[in-house]
């Protein structure tokens, strides 16, 4: 615990001295939320999102926003965390401590996944306050959906770190699962418009199940019952990709000792 609150502390510092970065996100996330409320207006009544989950438009986008926010921040962020240690030097030491890769890499990624949990709920209390987004959240169900995908899109995150350990460059991967995960996920349209083949395509996507559970959670006020097969499959995700992704960890520090390339950015 006093390793990961270190880590914390340190990507606390370095984000609040740098405060116009922390200024312009907010003026993105207001900039996105504005984009889509005025679209919303434009698209008026969706039926299809009214009949799966009795909400207007813009709180349906609204969700899923806060949730590929998320995603793309875990996806990135952890590849993204390696790549600056590997450029300004830091990595070979940190690596060094008595510690598995995967646990170094884990703790050193700990502020990208609070940064991104801040972010995609500052969205949710923005629409909400700003711009009128109607919410029935139910707390526990809304909260134990969330932990269960970030636990699902930190292990996508660590296999994109494992990616940039070995080749010093940012893993196209990541990018093509985020362009999946919009085009097939559900999170500007309901899956349920989508041909039937690709709603097969979409259910492979861990992006998929985090939205229909967080959106049922957010908008419904589901409970327990309605929600065990969502969180059953986060889990049957997470079940998979975290052993991979720590062989992956691991595979990938052993490659660089072996070829001699840790210290090279």
């Amino acid at each position: 615990m006093r390793r990961l609150l270190a880590f914390l502390r340190r990507d606390f510092e370095i984000a609040t001295a740098y405060r116009l970065n922390g200024l312009l996100l907010v003026a993105g996330g207001l900039f996105t939320l504005t984009l889509f409320y005025f679209l919303a207006r434009t698209v008026g009544e969706a039926p299809a999102v009214r009949g799966r989950y009795g909400a207007d438009y813009y709180s349906f986008a609204l969700v899923g926003l806060a949730t590929a926010t998320l995603l793309r921040g875990l996806q990135r962020g952890f590849g993204n965390t390696v790549r600056a240690a590997q450029n300004d030097g830091s990595l070979e030491p940190l690596l060094a401590a008595p510690l598995s890769t995967f646990h170094v890499v884990a703790l050193m990624a700990s502020g990208t996944v609070a940064g991104s949990l801040l972010r995609a709920c500052g969205l949710l209390v923005a629409g909400t306050l700003f711009f009128g987004a109607r919410l029935d959240l139910h707390p526990l169900t809304f909260a134990v959906t969330l932990a269960l995908s970030v636990l699902a899109f930190s292990a996508l995150g660590l296999l994109s770190a494992a990616f940039v350990l070995v080749f010093k460059r940012g893993d196209p991967f990541a990018y093509a699962l985020d362009m999946l995960s919009y085009l097939f996920a559900g999170v500007l349209y309901p899956v349920d418009v989508l041909p039937g083949t690709l709603r097969l395509v979409a259910r492979l996507l861990p992006a998929t199940h985090a939205l229909h559970g967080l959106r049922a959670a957010a908008l419904e006020g589901a409970g327990l019952e309605r929600l065990l097969p969502t969180w059953g499959a986060l889990l049957a995700f997470s079940a998979v990709l975290w052993p991979l992704a720590a062989w992956a960890v691991q595979a990938a520090r052993r490659h660089v000792e072996r070829t001699g390339t840790l210290p090279h950015s």
